[in-house]
């Protein structure tokens, strides 16, 4: 029986150390085989189709301001708009005024202009010699006249009045009243006005009868 008993122990542990060393064999075998396993290989298919494309993100904040560019070519011009209410009516300007006094012999004295202030009468006596006299409608006026006349040579006059009065004649003419031109500049007592006149001055007849010729222009600046 001790035999027996002895006999089993020793067939017990040679059975361990069996299993033991076949583990130990197994496990090492079993990592060699792990380490040499060949990487599978990889098949990669079609490219599947496009999705949907996505929901647009929220704005982003607003960037900085860029540099100001450089001005571009001039469009071309638009066309003509309505026109425009009248304005107001603006001060009075200068103006300027024509006379002309072409009469038989024996007509009165008559106003020939009166502007600015400069009134210039003229007249025919019955002789048909020819007046041409000069007034202001406020006193205190100044007046000066220059005249030429035809004759060999020509004749230049000069004249003036430093007080010309409403009821004043200034006879700027004088004996050169016939194939004649001058001029007269006017100024009033306070010089808020100044008339310039240029005219002409001539005695003829026609069929026998004298006549009287007065023409020209006056400016007035105000």
């Amino acid at each position: 029986m001790f035999r027996a008993t002895a006999s089993i122990a020793l067939l017990g542990a040679v059975a361990a150390l069996a299993l033991v060393g076949g583990t130990a064999w197994s496990a090492g075998e079993q990592v060699g085989a792990e380490a040499k396993k060949p990487k599978p290989r990889v098949i990669r298919g079609p490219r599947g189709p496009r999705g949907p494309r996505g929901l647009p993100g929220p704005r982003g904040p607003r960037g900085l301001s860029g540099l100001e560019g450089t001005a571009g070519p001039m469009g071309p011009a638009g066309p003509v708009g309505p026109v425009g209410p009248a304005g107001p009516v603006g001060p009075a300007g200068p103006s300027a005024a024509r006379f002309s006094f072409d009469v038989a012999a024996g007509t009165v004295e008559t106003q020939v202009l009166s502007l600015g202030g400069l009134v210039l009468r003229g007249a025919c006596s019955a002789g048909g010699d020819l007046s041409f006299e000069a007034s202001s409608t406020v006193n205190n006026a100044r007046a000066r006249a220059s005249v030429i006349s035809a004759g060999t040579p020509d004749k230049v006059a000069y004249d003036e009045d430093d007080d010309l009065d409403s009821t004043d004649g200034f006879d700027f003419v004088g004996a050169d009243d016939d194939d004649a031109m001058g001029t007269i500049v006017y100024r009033s007592a306070t010089g808020a006005s100044t008339v310039t006149a240029d005219f002409m001055v001539e005695q003829y007849s026609v069929g026998g009868a004298g006549r009287c010729l007065i023409a020209g222009t006056a400016v007035v600046a105000l």
